[in-house]
């Protein structure tokens, strides 16, 4: 006899529309910055867990998004093929190669990669390294499915390399800023989906700057954001009300529609140099929200 009946369950309207969830609060992943550029870290992941306030049932940071520090200790490799569909990393520190399937590149400090998920892949570090992973896991975990490389997947393997990154951030710190302007930003595409303006169909990646006396203007979205800080200036971030100053490399969680700024301080004098104009690597689930339209962005 058949039990496939037997799995069905009625919920009341009253039970099943208005779900209530824990709420997913701001905060900076400071120790786990510090223990991925720790001397005596050993090679692997560091990853950035909230499973147990989400109630996933397997890592997550986000709803979404899991993020991860990569410690690779000299002449040591860290071996992964994660079910994801796209992977974002960004090298911290150090240098290597990276071998995916037929695919061999090096990489240094200062380099990024958009890569396909599901690819087994071997980081082999030329000396001490560290890198910062975003994936989509948790949103393929939540609905159940897998993922295996493909010819024809949404991305194929993209690097953008930090003398291009360097160009274009230059431009980025001399462009005029209207007052409706969400930000002094920087989409990363790829060649595949440069029409949506991302480099993953879920997850957009954006070099943020905010030069000496600006301030991104309070705005909310409803896409969460993780924002680790590449140079700090003297830039801090208010999320949900709570001030957050920008440190080196520490991760920060901007939640779902929590409205937020970036302000960094005014130069007391003299003339405004890069390391003035405060710099911050972000990765959003907005593909998502881009895709179905609701984006929601709104100054605050």
């Amino acid at each position: 006899m058949s039990n496939h009946a037997e799995r069905a369950r009625y919920v009341p309207v009253e039970q099943g529309f208005n779900i209530a969830r824990p709420a997913l609060e701001p905060q900076a992943f400071v120790a786990e910055a510090a223990r991925a550029f720790a001397t005596g870290t050993p090679t692997g992941f560091i990853v950035l867990d909230l499973s147990s306030v989400l109630g996933t049932g397997q890592p997550a940071t986000t709803p979404f998004m899991l993020a991860r520090y990569a410690r690779i200790r000299r002449g040591e490799t860290l071996s992964c093929r994660l079910a994801a569909s796209g992977e974002i990393w960004a090298v911290l520190q150090g240098s290597g190669m990276l071998a995916r399937a037929a695919e061999r590149l090096s990489w240094q400090s200062g380099d990024m990669l958009a890569l396909p998920g599901g690819v087994a892949s071997t980081w082999r570090a030329s000396d001490d390294a560290v890198l910062w992973l975003v994936t989509d896991e948790p949103m393929l975990a939540f609905l159940g499915v897998r993922s295996e490389a493909a010819e024809h997947a949404p991305i194929e393997t993209t690097l953008y390399r930090r003398d291009a990154i360097a160009r274009e951030l230059r431009a980025l710190y001399r462009r005029p800023m209207a007052p409706d302007t969400p930000g002094r930003a920087l989409f990363m595409a790829s060649a595949r989906a440069e029409r949506q303006g991302t480099c993953l169909p879920a997850m957009t990646l954006t070099l943020n700057a905010v030069r000496p006396g600006e301030a991104q203007r309070p705005h909310r979205h409803n896409a969460a954001a993780l924002v680790l800080a590449l140079r700090e200036a003297r830039c801090a971030s208010t999320i949900g009300g709570q001030r957050f100053p920008w440190t080196e490399n520490v991760t920060l969680l901007t939640p779902a529609g929590a409205p937020h700024d970036h302000r960094n301080a005014p130069r007391i004098d003299g003339e405004v140099e890069d390391r003035d104009i405060a710099l911050a690597l972000i990765v959003q689930d907005g593909g998502l929200y881009y895709h179905g339209r609701t984006m929601g962005f709104s100054f605050a």
